[in-house]
């Protein structure tokens, strides 16, 4: 089966930032060899940054119609640096705190560093910030989905069927370090998962088809075993410490991190995920689907399923897991609880009905905020879903939001 290749990804005061951004030169500013952490602060802070009260969290946003990516701080609503990666990119982000732009047509993966970033340090946490940078760029043919594990980022080119896997801990340093490549023998739209000094690498696809099987390689990429476990029409990848969980046509695949392998049926039948949402810290996944959002306990296998009357664009887990996000065709954002399913607040946001045409509006959560893109308007819309899904202010880009993150938050 052939389906369109999906990336694994304020009442209202409105503000301008068109025109006002910093434009970067693509190469990391001269730093000077230590950061400045405050007073009597436990953790030495990094070259080139400054450490903060609280966390500042940032907006990273890719223009639809160019190269431009966009870093808007949230607190001062301004821009703090531009990049232009050449052609439209799609965005994910890593750990927080990177983002890596990503032209599946141009075949350039980008690594940028937005600048923001909260370190959990065990009972308290240290936030810090810095100038905008851009890390480095790798080259491949038709890059897609982009996973992170294992303190690695694996990027995925479906033309070859190979994988660059690089070392997380490199990026701090401003260097985009490959620490190996991955060939899964045959071009598909596929996924490498990091796993315990491992990798975990779809198969049994083609250009015209999604991968159904999985293969366990070793540190060098090199093929150990095939794993039990067939995930018919796999798309949808998300990671957490212990294990993955992947979207299959007949329910969700769990690979464990000694790579046994369950499988958890969808609660309707033909109602399946295509791409999954979730905060770092929880266990919770959602998806956005054509009935509504699915919602799935990864832990305990238990899903909450809450259909709408319009198909779901996007969906979104708040940080504690309690609360289900969704976003409809029609415009509306609703929230729901997630014990129960039940709707909690409706909200229209959208500035038109998505009829299909150009960029998918997305939903994206940072804190205790909610961000919406209605690239038809030019905007991201902030949302206090505590507050009975209030909208709490609009940001006016200027251009229209493809793709975007929250890092720092």
């Amino acid at each position: 089966m052939s389906v369109p290749k999906l990336i694994m990804t304020v009442g209202v005061l409105t503000v301008t930032i068109a025109g006002c951004s910093t434009e970067s030169s693509g190469e990391v500013p001269a730093e000077s060899t230590a950061g400045a952490a405050r007073t009597g602060s436990d953790l030495a802070a990094e070259a080139g940054s400054t450490e903060v009260e609280g966390s500042e969290p940032r907006l990273v946003i890719a223009d639809a119609d160019s190269g431009r990516i966009e870093v808007i701080d949230l607190a001062t609503e301004e821009s703090v640096g531009s990049f232009d990666v050449g052609n439209p990119a799609q965005l994910t982000t890593v750990n927080g705190r990177y983002v890596v732009a990503v032209d599946g047509e141009g075949g350039r993966v980008d690594f940028l560093d937005p600048g923001s970033w909260t370190i959990e340090h065990g009972d308290h946490s240290h936030s810090y910030v810095k100038d905008p940078a851009e890390i480095g760029s790798l080259d491949g043919e038709d890059p897609a989905h982009v996973l992170v594990g294992d303190r690695k980022v694996a990027v995925f080119y479906d033309g070859t069927g190979t994988a660059d896997v690089v070392d997380f801990d490199t990026l701090s340093k401003g260097e985009v370090t490959v620490a190996t490549t991955i060939d899964a023998l045959a071009p598909h739209h596929g996924i490498a998962v990091p796993v315990s000094d491992q990798y975990v690498v779809s198969s049994g696809g083609d250009e015209d088809d999604l991968p159904n099987a999985l293969e366990l390689r070793n540190e060098a990429g090199e093929l150990v075993r095939t794993l039990d476990g067939a995930c018919p029409e796999m798309h949808g990848a998300a990671v957490f410490s212990r294990y993955f969980v992947l979207a299959c046509e007949d329910g969700v695949l769990k690979v464990e991190d000694d790579f046994t392998t369950a499988k958890l049926p969808y609660p309707t039948v033909g109602n399946r995920a295509w791409s999954f949402d979730h905060q770092g810290k929880g266990a919770i996944v959602s998806a956005a689907t054509a009935e509504g959002v699915l919602a799935l306990d990864t832990r305990s296998g238990r899903w909450v399923e809450a259909k709408t009357a319009d198909k779901a664009l996007a969906s979104g887990v708040s940080g504690d897991g309690k609360t289900i996000f969704s976003l409809q065709t029609d415009g509306t954002f609703r929230t729901f609880d997630w014990a129960t399913g039940a709707e909690l607040s409706s909200t229209p946001v959208l500035s038109a009905r998505y009829d299909g045409d150009g960029p998918v509006p997305s939903v994206q959560v940072g804190g205790n905020r909610v961000y919406v893109s209605d690239p038809v308007a030019d905007t991201v819309v902030e949302i206090d879903y505590r507050d009975a899904g209030r909208i709490s202010r609009t940001l006016d880009l200027g251009f229209s939001p493809a793709s975007f993150g929250v890092v720092g938050a």
